[in-house]
């Protein structure tokens, strides 16, 4: 799903309609229970705010935790529907919307892990596998002729090929006292 603003604005509507649909829940209990579930909500609601706003700074962080509160909402709810002694009729539309809050939370910590990009050194190096005239070490600064001696200490994941010196200069590479 992708970390957007849109997925920020849908959990904000998800994370209202839960945290009002626990407090109706919650108005259903009876003194200790209600007083125990009420420190709980308010937890719950100071999570919500700081995931949220994180979220919304694209913290991976926030969506963790979202993921968490909803988890832990979801195992609240279950908790809160057991011990009530009157019928909770926004029971089962209120778990389905905590669960589709939790994939939503869930697919946005898959999207930030997908889409994290590496750090790329300052020049751009493609490696190939395809034998050229001339290798050099996808970290190293010199390139070589094949026969030469550091040429085969490169190692063939980090193996760069070149067709010709002035292509492998402008990939920034220097030549070595090898290249004729």
């Amino acid at each position: 799903m992708g970390n957007s603003k849109f997925s920020v604005f849908v959990m904000y509507i998800i994370l209202a309609i839960v945290l009002l649909g626990l407090v109706n829940m919650i108005f259903n209990l009876h003194r200790f229970a209600f007083i125990g579930e009420f420190l709980i909500l308010g937890v719950l609601f100071i999570v919500a705010m700081v995931s949220i706003l994180g979220a919304y700074n694209n913290f991976s962080w926030a969506w963790k935790l979202l993921k968490l509160f909803f988890l832990f909402t979801f195992l609240n709810m279950i908790f809160i529907y057991a011990i009530s002694t009157s019928e909770v009729w926004m029971f089962l539309p209120l778990l389905a919307v905590t669960v589709v809050g939790f994939f939503i939370a869930f697919f946005n910590v898959v999207g930030l892990k997908s889409s994290k990009k590496t750090k790329k050194s300052n020049k751009e190096v493609k490696k190939t596998f395809k034998p050229g005239k001339f290798i050099a070490s996808k970290s190293g600064a010199k390139f070589h002729a094949p026969k030469c001696d550091w040429a085969k200490r490169v190692k063939k994941k980090n193996a760069v090929w070149f067709d010709s010196k002035e292509e492998a200069k402008k990939a920034g590479y220097k030549a070595d006292s090898c290249v004729k």
